[in-house]
């Protein structure tokens, strides 16, 4: 819990006096003191508490708040009951050690402060295990080593309907700040009465399974208008298709990780990828599982790569110059700086090592697929 979140209720009627630029510092514990020196008492991000009976002149001020700023505490509220008002020294000495100072309304109870702080913390500290829950159950979908079974049991306890399709978006940072707790911010941004969230993944990398009924269109328009809030951010996110079935949620969980990929490459603050949206061959290729990939590239220029590698040859990039030049020969000879009938036998050789024929479009085709399936279009940007 913030300072900035506690001074935002009514009900607790704090105002601040000094120190507003540290409004974020995060509160553990508040600790009510009236001790005139506490320190060996206080924690780090405490919120200290005091009605002032250690004040007795200026001089004891100093003291005081030395013993807050040696314990890097997050904030001081102070009553007036017993001083009837702040003494200035006190303002002085928090301001010079940077020690926020909050005053709370006369009639304000400590105890109602003490109980906001340390229900925040409980709430906080189930957030964190439910958290913990959800990454267990993204980290075993994604392994696919989980039944159906189990994944209903682990729905069920983190509140969510087995019953009800599950849709899984995999969301990314692509530019702003690195302050963002991603799957935070999702879930706060993200949650509605109708459907059920379970959001795991890193700070820059969010998993969010939406359990309950919900569409594509809605959650881009729920995530432009995050990013919106958020100026100067960049979000790529792949959509899975909603899974009807908790068997089928580790396939979306891999499709949705690929659309990301996919999204990545996009351009806007916001960039969305689903299987609805394939209009290309590389974005097919990317929709396919990376061993699926890597095979099929594999079966058919392993031969070609392996004969480059003993000999020192070029014959791959031989073969995408020609595939790119759409078959031209003159053309692919001027791009690699080669005579025509150089080129022509450094064809026929990649003709013999992959069993394909560079007059048959079928086989064309299969090559150049074979070409851009060892990279996603990440890795082609990066390269």
């Amino acid at each position: 819990m913030r300072l900035a979140d506690l001074l935002a209720r009514d009900d607790l009627r704090l105002r601040p006096v000094s120190g507003q630029d540290a409004l974020e510092r995060e509160v553990r514990r508040a600790y009510p003191t009236d001790l005139p020196d506490p320190q060996r008492y206080l924690r780090s991000g405490d919120l200290v508490l005091t009605s002032g009976v250690w004040y007795g002149e200026p001089s004891d001020c100093e003291v005081f708040a030395d013993a807050l700023w040696a314990s890097d505490v997050a904030g001081l509220v102070v009553g007036l009951i017993v001083l009837g008002e702040l003494p200035e020294a006190l303002v002085e000495a928090c301001e010079r050690r940077r020690v926020p100072l909050i005053l709370a309304a006369l009639d304000q109870s400590f105890g109602a402060i003490t109980e906001a702080v340390a229900a925040e913390a409980f709430a906080a500290e189930q957030r964190r295990a439910e958290r913990v829950r959800a990454q267990t159950l993204i980290d075993l979908l994604g392994a696919q080593q989980i039944a159906p079974g189990e994944v209903s049991a682990h729905l069920r306890l983190l509140g969510a309907d087995p019953a009800l399709p599950t849709t899984v978006m995999v969301v990314g940072l692509t530019g702003g700040s690195g302050d963002h707790d991603l799957p935070a911010v999702l879930h706060q941004a993200l949650t509605r009465k109708d459907r059920h969230l379970i959001v795991g993944g890193s700070p820059g990398e969010a998993v969010v399974l939406v359990n309950g009924k919900t569409s594509r269109k809605s959650l881009a328009e729920e995530l432009r208008a995050l990013a919106a809030g958020h100026p100067g951010i960049g979000i790529a996110a792949g959509v899975s298709e909603p899974a009807s079935s908790v068997s089928q949620l580790g396939e979306a969980l891999e499709s949705a990780q690929r659309g990301m990929e996919s999204a990545g490459t996009g351009a806007g603050p916001v960039s969305i990828m689903s299987a609805a949206d394939i209009d290309t061959f590389e974005q097919l290729l990317t929709s396919l599982p990376v061993g699926v990939r890597r095979s099929f590239r594999e079966h058919l220029l392993g031969p070609v790569e392996e004969y480059d590698a003993r000999h020192g040859s070029e014959l791959v990039k031989t073969l995408d110059a020609f595939l790119e030049t759409c078959g031209s020969w003159q053309r692919a000879a001027d791009e690699l700086y080669v005579h025509v009938n150089t080129l022509r036998y450094r064809l026929q050789r990649i003709e013999e090592l992959t069993g394909r024929r560079m007059t048959s479009m079928r086989d064309r085709t299969d090559l150049y697929l074979a070409l851009r399936s060892g990279k996603s279009p990440r890795d082609e940007v990066a390269s």
